[in-house]
């Protein structure tokens, strides 16, 4: 089993690594080429992106988690596949249609002015048009590493982040497209992800295929019982664009755009650092299934304290770092050297990554839940740590304590929901594998 998790979760840690990184490249080279005010339409169309991702997340995990448990059985599988795909082509056609014919009255309500939606336009349009590319591509990846290909995802996510990267600056700087180069770059990614993963269908490695006749009984609800297994996924994506908006609100109140900026050095290494936590936790969860349906309760509960153990080493020495270097980090977003800046920067570091620690639990548990067909506590988790406590708290600690409240907001809600994730664990492995 040790080999398996070592296999199934370090391919995964580097695929979400080089997905983290590739935002990280693409923001740069938007500021770069449309200076501000491109970086401003980036972060007003994002929540759009968030919500496909999400849906594409929800579909694509929690369908591919029902095919897992149910591995054994041929009919089952390829119809859980075909009906993801079905419902996937109606989402899409649907986001097509908002994005030709609502992309400007959208943007205005996500805040867009009269300078930034020449920028924000056609990033926004051509992103929704490009949405069953995106969300054929989860479902895809989630498919594949449930059926024992988890090296050829890792691969396809590499691919798709170093092109487009690659086309970022073919479109961008080679062929001065601006933010229109941007949204062709990120769409046409994973579109290649999508050729390489053809490769499982191919070489004939596949225990699932497309089948029309699984279609002859669709219901309406097939959707939200495919779905419920990956609705964390989802509400993490959309309560996450949310949670930016307050942060961004309280920084403007408390010390102006430069607190803003200074987050932006957070948010960045943040999304790296759940990026592995999402490796591990996304890596176990093919392996918590099988064992899930042998009722391996003893292997459940090692690949459950490995993954864990994993998170908190990992986080240490990162933190470690932050503490002894912390400069190294915050100059590589501060060219100017600005000393305010590297100030309220450092100082939310040192308070907003202790939160990292309880987060990575959070995560954890969250699909241990999923992967085992138990849905409420992940939902519950994405919804206190995602929606509900982070706002409360944010908002109450900022009007107390003002910008450094607002950093231990993040701590306080991961650590309360932490509580609650280890308390929900030990319910459920004790409800189905001792009693």
């Amino acid at each position: 089993m040790l080999k398996k998790f070592v296999h199934y979760v370090f391919l995964n840690i580097i695929s979400m690594l080089a997905l983290s990184f590739y935002i990280i490249i693409d923001t740069l080279f938007i500021a770069n080429v449309c200076g501000s005010s491109g970086v401003a339409a980036l972060n007003i169309s994002l929540p759009g992106y968030g919500f496909i991702y999400g849906l594409g997340l929800m579909l694509g995990v929690g369908s591919a988690t029902r095919f897992r448990i149910f591995y054994n059985d041929y009919d089952k599988k390829c119809a859980f596949f075909t009906k993801a795909l079905f419902f996937a082509s109606i989402i899409s056609i649907l986001f097509m249609i908002i994005g030709l014919f609502f992309s400007e009255p959208i943007l205005r309500l996500l805040g867009a002015s009269d300078a930034v939606m020449p920028f924000a336009f056609p990033y926004f349009k051509y992103m929704l048009i490009f949405t069953p590319a995106f969300i054929f591509n989860d479902i895809l990846l989630s498919f594949i590493r449930n059926d024992s290909n988890p090296g050829l995802v890792s691969s396809a996510v590499m691919l798709s982040s170093f092109a487009n990267v690659f086309l970022d600056y073919i479109f961008m700087y080679i062929f001065k497209w601006g933010m229109f180069g941007a949204v062709v770059a990120t769409g046409i990614s994973p579109i290649l992800s999508m050729m390489l993963l053809s490769v499982h269908f191919l070489q004939h490695k596949n225990t699932f295929k497309f089948k029309l006749s699984s279609l002859k009984l669709i219901k309406f609800t097939d959707f939200f019982y495919q779905s419920a297994l990956g609705i964390s996924s989802l509400i993490s994506e959309v309560s996450s664009s949310i949670v930016i908006i307050i942060y961004n609100f309280i920084l403007l109140k408390y010390v102006g755009d430069i607190g803003v900026a200074a987050y932006g050095v957070i948010a960045n290494i943040s999304l790296v650092i759940i990026a592995v936590f999402r490796g591990i936790s996304d890596g176990i969860q093919p392996l918590i299934s099988e064992c899930y349906v042998k009722h391996d309760y003893k292997n459940i509960w090692f690949i459950i304290k490995l993954a864990i153990a994993l998170a908190l080493i990992l986080m240490s020495l990162t933190y470690l770092y932050f503490t002894l270097f912390p400069t190294t980090v915050t100059n590589l977003f501060n060219p100017t050297r600005d000393l305010k800046f590297e100030k309220i920067a450092i100082d939310g570091m040192l308070i907003y990554f202790i939160g990292s620690f309880f987060a990575s639990i959070n995560l954890i548990v969250s699909v241990v839940s999923q992967a085992i067909a138990k849905p409420r506590p992940a939902f519950i988790i994405s919804m206190l740590r995602g929606i509900i406590l982070i706002v409360i708290f944010a908002l109450v600690f900022s009007y107390f304590w003002q910008v450094r409240g607002m950093w231990a907001s993040y701590v306080v809600t991961e650590l309360v929901v932490a509580i609650f994730s280890l308390f929900s664990l030990s319910n459920i492995m004790e409800n189905e594998f001792i009693n």
